[in-house]
Order: C-alpha cells, then structure tokens, then sequence
C-alpha cells in the first residue's frame, strides 16, 4: 500500500466517522423532535417520505457519477443534510413540513451512499479490504454507540424549548457533517464510475437467486422500521426523558456490537442456531405484554431481539453474497441494486401500514409498540433461507445455496 492510498484510508476513515458520530446525533432524535412538536403520525410520514426517496436519488445521482467524482457527491449529500437541518430551525423554514423534510433528507442520503460506495471501492483498490471492512466497522461501532447518549445530553438540558431545544443537537450535527464533507474533499485518486444503475433491470431481476431472498428483504423490514421507530418513542413516551431515549439507542448499538463479537463466526455454525434464534426472538416479544415494567420491557425485548437478529441476519447477507459469486460484475450490480428495492418495498408498506392505523384505529401511539411481537414472526422466514445450516432432520433436501 503506498503513501497515497494510506492518506486516502486516514482521510475517508476520519470523514465517514465524522458522518456516523452526527448521523448518531439525530438519527434517533429528528423522530422525537416530529413527535414533541408536531404528533406521531408527522413521525411516519417522516419515515416514509425517507426511504421511498432515498432509492431514487440513489439511482438517479449515479448517473451524475459520469462527470462528477464520487467524493463530490458525498460532499453534495452531507452539504444538503446540512441545509435540511438548519432550514427546519429556520423561522422561514423552507422544508417546514414533514413530508418535505424526509423528501430532502432521503434525497441527500441517497446523493451521499451514491458517492460513498464507488468512492470505497477505488480508495482500497490497493489495500487490504478486509482490513479496511474491519478497521471502519469497529470505528463505526464505537461512534455508534457514543452519539445517541451524547445527543440525549444536548436535548436533556438545553435551556431552549420547544422546537429549539434541539438546536445544539442539529447544530453540533451540522458542524461535523461540515467537517466530514471537506475532509472527504482531499481524497485523491477516486475516479468517475463507468456503471449506470437502472432500476427497472434491477426490479425486473429474475432467477432463483433474487427470488430466494425477495421475501426476507422485505419482511426484514416490516419488522425493522418499526422496531427502530416504535420502540425508542415508547421508552421517550413513558419515562419523558430525552437522556434515557438516546441511552436507549446506544444500549441496542452496544448489544449489537457484543452479538457481532459474540458470534462472529455464527454465519459457518451448523446444526440448532437458526432455530434457537428464531425461538429467542419469538419469545423476547412476550416480555412486552406483562411482568416487567415500562421502560424496562422495552430494553429486555430489544436488547434479546438484537442479540439474536444481529447473526442471523449477518447469516443471511453471507448466503446472499454467497450466492452472486457465479455472477459477472454487471449481473451483481443489478443484484445489489435490486436488494435495495426490495428493502424499500418493505419499508415503505410498514410505514404505510402505520399510517393508516394511526389515523383511523389507534389514538395512541405507545398502543403501536405491541404490534412488534406479531411482527416478530417475520423471523420465520430464516428457517428456510438458512436451510443449508440446519441439522439434517430438519431439512433433509437442504442444498447449498446458490447450487
């Protein structure tokens, strides 16, 4: 690895780090900051505005990648994150409503993942990826775990109130996607990518492999969106505490890391491990109907269904990587690209799903959180995706993947 390329890994390490810590700062926090000022349902159409706009400007900024360098377009995102948040502290405020700040905000994530991806290809062209994955995961975690508590305390004891008591927060969010987007800006060496995503090839995707895990990717989310939304606003709801919200966050990105640690090699374990994951998440969901008190239930039941999501989904994301390595570069673009529709499929129809019965079924929002352990039964689709790890009894036609 010469010197250029290791200045490129410092640099985009320190950057997208940088990215992380002020992501951290308001992932959790731009929903409570809909819920204080405005009601649960501006939350959700928050949420939705997000995911049904990020795909697209993904796919349509990748055509800017003809003319442009990776490393500007990220810039471009984090700049335009940088305005939305400003903007919604504006009394003038451009993006005012919900819908328009996901429409925006969703839009400059996608610009942002556009220009990341190709930009960590070419940087670690002559490096050592997995170093790299596991230098930049381990940062990641560690930022991770660190922001949301760190934003608690911005809000907490702000001495601002109502929609201003999140001005530090966003402020000190600003500031380093600021730094990160400049920071980025020396990266040399990144070039323009050759490869046009199109998304009606990639919806169009047919075969066994895609068809395989089409249905995990969208029932992942009917459980996942509302598990990362639904639960943190119950624990801000029944103990008022902006600190214990982002205390929270950071608790379920701690049992995150430790399941990673814990069962870093869980995606090569043969025999009962899907199964008894599977029973684990199943049954963590009854701790939210009766024995342990609010908020408590909420970080039992999160804390046991991270614990036992965080390898099987890491199993699944093997078995579909596994399962493109036959394939030519264009055909695994295509792949990966059609993963991302189908994670939006299941995002936006959960979002919509809560939408409706916010509206016309239930008057209060915590009443949502226990819709969490019918949709927990999500995790039943692992049995069948993760076939080829399952003991012979249990699935005796099982076939490696991609065979």
């Amino acid at each position: 690895m010469n010197g250029t390329t290791s200045r490129a890994l410092r640099d985009y390490y320190l950057s997208f780090n940088l990215y992380s810590f002020g992501s951290g700062l308001v992932t959790v926090f731009l929903s409570l900051f809909f819920l204080t000022n405005y009601n649960f349902v501006a939350v959700l159409y928050f949420q939705l505005a997000t995911y049904a706009t990020a795909l697209v400007a993904y796919l349509l900024a990748s055509y800017l990648l003809r003319n442009l360098f990776p490393r500007h377009l990220y810039a471009l995102g984090l700049s335009f994150m940088s305005f939305v948040l400003v903007d919604i502290l504006s009394s003038t405020g451009v993006v005012s409503s919900a819908l328009l700040v996901g429409l925006f905000w969703g839009t400059a994530t996608g610009i942002l993942y556009s220009g990341n991806n190709p930009l960590m290809y070419d940087i670690t062209r002559e490096a050592d990826r997995t170093s790299f994955v596991a230098t930049n995961n381990l940062l990641n975690g560690l930022v991770s775990l660190a922001a949301p508590s760190a934003a608690g305390l911005l809000v907490q004891f702000s001495t601002y109130s109502g929609a201003y008591k999140f001005l530090w927060d966003f402020a000190v969010t600003c500031g380093l996607f600021v730094v990160s987007a400049l920071v980025m800006l020396r990266v040399k060496g990144d070039e323009r990518s050759t490869v046009v995503f199109s998304l009606p090839k990639a919806t169009r995707l047919a075969g066994e492999s895609p068809t395989r895990f089409r249905g995990y990717f969208v029932l992942s989310q009917v459980f996942t969106i509302p598990f990362g939304i639904l639960l943190p606003i119950y624990v801000f709801e029944t103990t008022g505490s902006y600190l214990v919200a982002g205390g929270f966050a950071s608790y379920l990105v701690l049992l995150s890391v430790l399941a990673n640690f814990l069962f870093r090699s869980g995606y090569r374990r043969e025999g009962q491990f899907p199964q008894v994951a599977v029973a684990g998440i199943l049954l963590s969901s009854l701790t939210l109907f009766g024995g342990v008190p609010p908020p408590f239930n909420a970080f039992v039941f999160g804390g046991l269904v991270t614990l036992f999501s965080t390898p099987l989904n890491n199993m699944a994301m093997v078995e579909f990587m596994e399962s493109m390595d036959a394939s030519s570069r264009s055909e695994r673009t295509l792949l990966w690209a059609n993963r991302e529709f189908y994670l939006g499929v299941g995002r936006v129809l959960v979002l919509l799903l809560l939408i409706l019965l916010s509206v016309f079924l239930v008057s209060n929002s915590m009443n949502l959180v226990y819709l969490l352990p019918l949709l927990s039964l999500y995790s039943l689709i692992f049995l069948p995706l993760l076939r080829r790890h399952l003991p012979p009894h249990a699935s005796a036609d099982a076939t490696p993947a991609g065979g």
